[in-house]
């Protein structure tokens, strides 16, 4: 089924660092509404949209993070230059010739890059070497008194936007991590909303994940799920310097990624091989670098006396920088096997 790719675009050009996600979580809302028998926010920016069974049935969460890393103003000099601290966990190698978009209090996109001493002033031992960020600015080109009455400590500064499709499966952007996600557990919930089958189901956008799970500690108790499958982007390793030996063996184009760790109810896990392999639904199978954590899905899983919990991953290379690049084959598999275990899971 072919993707509609405007509504990933929409989501990734539209700024939601954790803290603000206010006009993500806005614009997932108005795509979901006419699906939905209800749509809710939490006190911390997470929508909960619903589609309910009038019958005894599991209640099935699909959940991703809406929030993607940046930046906030923290000091601005006497000059108009503008310095930030992290907000979320930026890969400070990639910052340097940044284009920016700050954005005000009252409103207004203030655009910018980043900039740093040229690297022909830089001693020969700096050359190179990772720059602390407090060596960054922000540069406006607007007079001091300008910025003084326009920008505020602690707006935010968002990567600008930079979609583009390399072929017909490829895509590189920022802020995949975690939009690709959001957008996969869409498509999902209007598929299964469509469906005529005993369950409920609630599509999560949730906030603030890239700061320590936050949002799902919170959003977690807001529903009372039975199972929570849990989309995130995962390492994918075939890129150099990647050993599978050390980090497993995930590749782009090769199928959604079902999580064998900690983190995933190992009978849940089970189910969703097992309809996979009946549907057709390729995947792959991954232990992850870490026992536990990385995802909201270790918070999600501790829910009240415990949740089944299955953590899926859409395959990225590059995380957590300005290119990070992901197959729109993997997103299809990924759909599929939400929409198939939704239809299929039974208590």
């Amino acid at each position: 089924m072919p993707l509609n790719i405007q509504i990933l675009e929409d989501l990734l050009n539209t700024p939601s660092i954790p803290g603000f996600e206010t006009q993500a979580a806005a614009l997932f809302r108005s795509y979901l509404k006419e699906y939905a028998d209800n749509v809710l926010i939490d006190t911390l920016g997470s929508t909960f949209a619903y589609k309910m069974s009038p019958e005894t049935a599991p209640a099935i969460m699909l959940e991703a993070h809406i929030d993607e890393i940046g930046m906030q103003v923290l000091y601005i000099d006497d000059s108009g230059y503008i310095y930030v601290r992290r907000n979320g966990g930026i890969d400070l190698q990639c910052v340097p010739g940044s284009q920016v978009t700050i954005f005000t209090r009252d409103g207004k996109r203030v655009p910018g890059v980043i900039g740093k001493k040229p690297v022909h002033l830089q001693d020969n031992d700096a050359r190179g070497k990772t720059i602390d960020l407090d060596k960054l600015w922000v540069d406006t080109g607007l007079a001091a008194d300008v910025i003084k009455k326009t920008v505020s400590i602690g707006d935010p500064v968002v990567l600008n936007p930079n979609m583009l499709l390399l072929d017909n499966n490829r895509i590189t952007s920022k802020a995949l991590d975690d939009k690709i996600g959001v957008f996969a557990i869409a498509e999902a919930f209007r598929r299964l909303s469509k469906a005529k089958a005993p369950f409920s189901v609630c599509a999560a956008a949730i906030a603030q994940e890239e700061v320590g799970n936050r949002g799902a500690s919170v959003g977690s108790f807001c529903i009372d799920p039975d199972y929570a499958i849990c989309i995130d982007v995962d390492y994918a390793t075939d890129v150099p310097d990647c050993p599978p030996q050390k980090y497993g063996n995930v590749r782009l184009g090769r199928g959604v990624v079902i999580q064998r760790n900690a983190d995933s109810n190992q009978s849940f896990v089970q189910q969703a091989l097992d309809i996979a392999d009946r549907n057709n639904i390729p995947y792959q199978l991954s232990a992850r670098p870490n026992s536990t954590g990385g995802t909201d899905t270790c918070k999600i899983q501790l829910k009240g006396a415990g949740v089944k919990t299955l953590g899926l991953g859409i395959p990225c290379r590059y995380m957590h920088t300005p290119v990070e690049m992901c197959d729109l084959r993997d997103v299809e598999a990924a759909i599929e096997l939400m929409v198939a275990v939704g239809r299929e899971i039974r208590p």
